[in-house]
């Protein structure tokens, strides 16, 4: 079975590269592609007055701007064209890297940003503020100690953090864990000896116990012996047996024979 995907083709003998039609290069001036463009802001159709929000998509046409204003510090621009989603009116639009932002160049107004406003005001305010400086020397002394104290405290916390990260880079891990095995083995170790030594106190109190218990026990045990009717029994027998002894043995001296009777 022959390969269903093959990676290689076939290359007739009269084959000649050069009559291959070349690619248009789209980056030439006023070549466009198609791509899918997302709104950047909030804007107004010109001609029949529908807004379109920020990051509705549409199908763009794009190119490279060229001429005196088609770059800002090698930064290219480019230039978008959308159309109206009510009236197919079309809407140029172009980027801005200075401002990091975009420019409606026609058909269509922007609408109005309050974080914008916001921006700008600040950027005069501090356009103005660098004029009074230089007017006024004394505020321009005072501006330029502000500033360098700042940039003093800047560096001191930048120290400051240089310094943990030095201090964090000359920890060693591995010594850390190590160590902290050690002082929970240490801690395990002290545990189980604790717990050993009070078993221990323990089982003393207990044989102490038993021994005393055992002793009493026994003392016990003879004491019963002694007062057991058996024992009397046997004492009184024992007694009876040994006054017999005595008498038999007193008549036998007595009559016996043998026995020379002691002259006085």
């Amino acid at each position: 079975m022959g390969e269903r995907k093959v990676t290689n083709k076939y290359y007739p003998p009269d084959f000649d590269p050069l009559i291959i039609p070349k690619r248009e290069n789209w980056r030439a001036p006023g070549k466009q592609i198609k791509i899918r463009f997302m709104l950047p802001m909030s804007i107004q159709c010109q001609t029949c007055g529908e807004y379109m929000y920020r990051g509705k998509k549409f199908n763009a046409r794009k190119e490279d701007m060229y001429g005196p204003d088609s770059d800002y510090l090698g930064i290219r621009k480019y230039r978008f064209y959308i159309r109206c989603v009510s009236c197919c009116a079309e809407v140029c639009m172009r980027t801005d890297p200075k401002n990091s932002d975009y420019v409606v160049e026609r058909g269509a107004s922007r609408n109005f940003e309050p974080w914008k406003q916001e921006s700008e005001l600040n950027k005069k305010i501090q356009e103005l503020r660098a004029e009074k400086d230089e007017a006024d020397t004394m505020t321009n002394l005072e501006s330029r100690t502000k500033e360098s104290k700042r940039e003093m405290e800047v560096l001191d916390a930048l120290q400051e953090i240089q310094d943990m990260n030095n201090r964090s880079a000359k920890v060693d891990t591995a010594a850390i864990l190590e160590e902290r095995a050690r002082r929970e083995q240490e801690a395990a170790d002290k545990a189980i000896k604790d717990e050993l030594e009070k078993v221990q106190d323990q089982f003393k109190g207990r044989v102490k116990r038993l021994e005393s218990g055992s002793s009493d026990s026994e003392a016990r045990r003879k004491r019963r012996a002694a007062n057991s009717i058996f024992a009397k029994t046997k004492h009184k027998a024992e007694g009876s047996m040994e006054a017999g002894g005595v008498k038999e043995t007193n008549e036998k001296t007595d009559t016996s024979p043998f026995v020379v009777p002691k002259v006085a």
